[in-house]
């Protein structure tokens, strides 16, 4: 375990035993999941949605065999081609080995697109891009979902700021990513995001392609006892202490 100076964590994932409650979203998240549900996630900015998503991917990867979990943050994304070669460089290689037949399987399964492959010289994990020309986002990703889907592994996706499609200059997005998602037997989603007002009208409108699809969850804040609780833990390997009264202020201000 790598040891941090500071329990309370404010961005990322920085392991389990840094995770602080969430206990019940944990269990709920996990058992959904598994029961092969999708789930949506609606919290504002810090509340710790990034942080629950990890945890719970770490958790599955640790408690059953061949899932694969990949998570994706499109907040920077402009157009529906940014979003797919987002996701090119976090899936596509990442569900074979690292032999040379596997990997020339998956560049002649993308050939169309001439993905370029680079290998991380520290974790050998192979990493793709696509050469997406103008308009070719929609048949991408329909190509990406299709490379999970004949993988035969049970792949777990998040799409963190899911809202951010609906700034897409393409028409139709929400659409075409739920008529692609239905038929895949294999992957199941987490669609977060921090403007309620758009997920919620995504997901709980009944004229809109999301509704009804997955099982919609909200995040409360942590309350004081259980966080303070926790903080202590921490420190008390550093022989130190925070007292109530300090710790209710930082809470407030957090």
């Amino acid at each position: 375990m790598t040891t941090i100076n500071n329990p309370f964590v404010m961005y990322g994932y920085k392991g389990a035993e840094y995770f602080c409650d969430r206990e019940k979203e944990t269990e709920k998240m996990m058992t959904s999941l598994h029961n092969e549900r999708n789930i949506t996630l609606v919290a504002p900015r810090r509340m710790g949605k990034t942080g629950l998503i990890h945890h719970v991917f770490q958790q599955l990867e640790k408690q059953y065999d061949d899932v694969k979990c990949f998570y994706l943050d499109i907040f920077a994304t402009k157009n529906l081609e940014q979003m797919v070669q987002l996701m090119a460089s976090e899936i596509i290689g990442k569900l074979d080995t690292i032999s040379q037949s596997a990997l020339r399987k998956v560049q002649e399964f993308f050939s169309s697109w001439r993905p370029t492959l680079t290998i991380d010289e520290l974790t050998g994990i192979p990493t793709f891009s696509l050469d997406l020309k103008p308009n070719e986002g929609r048949e991408s990703l329909k190509r990406i979902f299709e490379y999970m889907k004949q993988s035969g592994k049970r792949c777990y996706v998040a799409i963190d700021e899911f809202q951010q499609i609906m700034n897409y200059p393409e028409n139709g997005v929400e659409a075409l990513i739920r008529s692609y998602i239905q038929f895949l037997p294999n992957v199941y989603f987490v669609f977060s995001g921090s403007q309620q007002h758009m997920m919620e009208e995504m997901f709980l409108s009944a004229n809109r392609p999301f509704f009804q699809s997955s099982l919609v969850m909200s995040l409360p804040c942590i309350a004081e006892s259980k966080y303070l609780s926790f903080a202590n833990r921490l420190l008390s390997s550093q022989k130190r202490e925070v007292d109530v009264d300090t710790f209710t202020y930082i809470y407030s201000q957090a």
